[in-house]
């Protein structure tokens, strides 16, 4: 089932969320959800925060459409190492249509829980390693256009708040993605 969509700046998207203690269908069912929303938005992450849900979890998916999927969930995570300092090129699906260069590290070990409360850890390097640290910010109510210097960062906000409703129609407007502002 594909879930409503936050645009920033909505509320959720900048309030820490709360850690997950319920290891349970509900848990399964609402990370099946996140990924047929990711995919519909043509995104390779999604935190709960983006669809509405204060809790620690986001799912990750940077495998092309030639590879098998390499899509996984990350419950509690936390962020053991960040190295090999890069500007990367992002983009969010809660600022849809908004690309900016963004300082993010390309080398990142994580641990996290799975579905099932198992913990885990992962390395991961480049654009896997970008998404999973995007995605963690959401848990911690941070977007990537904080990441900007103050100048280009007021200046983004700016233009999003103009341009919001207006840049979601266009990404969105053929899917079956439903936004919330």
């Amino acid at each position: 089932m594909i879930l409503d969509l936050y645009i920033y700046p909505h509320p959720i998207l900048t309030q820490k969320a709360e850690p997950v203690t319920e290891f349970d269908e509900k848990l399964k069912k609402l990370i099946e959800d996140m990924a047929d929303t990711m995919y519909e938005g043509q995104g390779v992450g999604l935190a709960a925060p983006q669809v509405g849900i204060s809790k620690r979890i986001f799912i990750v998916d940077t495998s092309t459409p030639e590879e098998p999927s390499s899509l996984k969930a990350y419950i509690n995570p936390q962020i053991i190492l960040k190295d090999d300092p890069v500007v990367w090129n992002e983009g969010c699906l809660s600022l849809p249509g908004l690309y900016k260069d963004v300082n993010t590290f390309a080398h990142v070990i994580i641990e996290a829980q799975d579905i099932h409360g198992e913990t885990f850890r992962e390395e991961a390097h480049e654009l896997r390693a970008v998404a999973l640290l995007h995605e963690n910010s959401h848990l911690d109510g941070s977007v990537f256009i904080e990441r900007l210097s103050p100048v280009k960062r007021n200046l983004t906000r700016k233009f999003w708040s103009k341009n919001a409703h207006k840049m979601a129609d266009k990404v969105y407007g053929e899917s079956k993605l439903r936004c919330v502002f």
